[in-house]
């Protein structure tokens, strides 16, 4: 656990970066820090492996003082990654890796070991071991950043805008690898961003900066989406909290219709006696093994003779299609706005269709989701105890 005890940094011109700062980072979690420039949010971070060193106030990291700590021993047992990774040019990826083992007193066969075993967790091919990295992509380079963070394995790991200087598709890769790494690996994080996707996407809990050091509102990226604490917090996030926090509600209590999904073989005749019977304008089509085949609108099954099967009638593409049971609300909404009927998929774990789902379906799931949701916070508001940050399905 990590506590900041009325913690304070001014510097000599009068300038006050943080102010005052409370704040709890319990053990195993991720705590993301947000706000605009010179909120004062990496002051935060650096002042825990002093690197900064506070003016007033304490910083307790598992029960001591990070003052009473050695710098350079306390910095060798938290792992610490920076935006432009800062690896040694002239150091080969496993020599980089292995840099804080070797300063730890580790021989340099174990050492090189532990390095190839981190290469492998964070996602990077062995053969990139004795490459520099002038030689990696960007966010090669950033994964081997990780992986030297992680050598020591430091119970605490420190991220200073980590993924803010690759492109958006190596980004977004960058941070399902955190999550993936953090639900095996269980580290304390503290990470700073000003990208509040991010911080909803990877955080626990999330802290929102105002300017000149002060904190807005810490909370669970569901609560404060949910419930901002003021115009302020409201604004930082965004207009479209709404359709962020879709995000925390599965899939899985949605209602799919089956009843519109026919099999390719399936006559032209039975496609349009179907569809009138259930008076929808198109039909899923799916092959033989059941997976989706397209879209069928009714007025192009009329016009063929009966006895044609629907895997020659004129279709339209499927689209994106979603897992109930592992995708949220925000997922399935996403295919639904996405396709060309206005109708969104369902799929098993083998890509088989399930069923599909309608604007009228996501509305009456939302609402029920949304009214759950309300329903807890109240029982923790009433004193119930809050269970562990919502986990939020992919």
């Amino acid at each position: 656990m990590i506590t900041f005890e009325r913690v304070t940094k001014r510097y000599p011109d009068g300038t006050v970066a943080v102010d005052d700062l409370d704040l709890e980072v319990p053990a195993g979690k991720i705590m993301v820090l947000v706000g605009p420039s010179g909120c004062g949010k990496t002051t935060s971070l650096r002042m825990i492996n002093r690197l900064v060193e506070p003016t007033s106030g304490r910083i307790v990291l598992d029960g001591r003082d990070v003052a009473d700590a050695d710098p350079a021993e306390l910095r060798r047992g938290i792992g610490y990654v920076i935006q432009q990774t800062g690896l040694f040019p002239h150091r080969t990826v496993e020599d980089n890796i292995a840099t804080v083992p070797l300063l730890n007193g580790w021989d340099k066969r174990r050492a090189r070991s532990r390095a190839r075993e981190l290469m492998e967790l964070v996602g990077l091919a062995p053969e990139l071991a004795r490459r520099y990295p002038y030689q990696l992509s960007g966010g090669q380079q950033q994964r081997v950043g990780v992986a030297r963070a992680l050598a020591a394995d430091p119970p605490v790991l420190l991220m200073d805008e980590p993924f803010s200087a690759v492109d958006p598709i190596v980004r977004a890769s960058l941070q399902d690898e955190l999550i993936r790494l953090q639900a095996e690996l269980r580290k304390t994080v503290v990470l700073v961003t000003h990208d509040v996707e991010e911080a909803i996407k990877v955080g626990d809990l999330v802290a929102v900066y105002r300017p000149g050091g002060h904190l807005a509102q810490v909370d669970s990226p569901e609560r404060l989406l949910a419930n901002p604490l003021d115009s302020y917090v409201q604004d930082f996030i965004g207009f479209d909290r709404g359709i962020r926090r879709l995000s925390f509600f599965t899939a899985a209590g949605l209602e799919l219709d089956p009843d519109v999904l026919m099999p390719m073989d399936a006559s032209a005749a039975e496609g349009v006696a179907t569809a009138k019977r259930l008076g929808q304008p198109w039909l899923l089509v799916v092959d033989t093994d059941g997976r989706p085949f397209g879209w069928s609108a009714v007025g192009d099954l009329e016009a063929l003779p009966e006895t044609a099967l629907l895997a020659s009638a004129a279709m339209a593409p499927v689209g994106h299609t979603f897992r109930p049971e592992t995708d949220s609300l925000r997922a399935a909404l996403d295919a639904t706005v996405l396709s060309r009927t206005e109708r969104a998929v369902g799929v098993d774990a083998n890509g088989r269709a399930i069923g599909v789902t309608t604007y009228e379906r996501l509305r009456d799931a939302i609402r029920a989701a949304e009214e759950a949701a309300d329903e807890a916070d109240g029982a923790v508001g009433a004193g119930m105890p809050a269970g562990p940050p919502h986990e939020e399905p992919r």
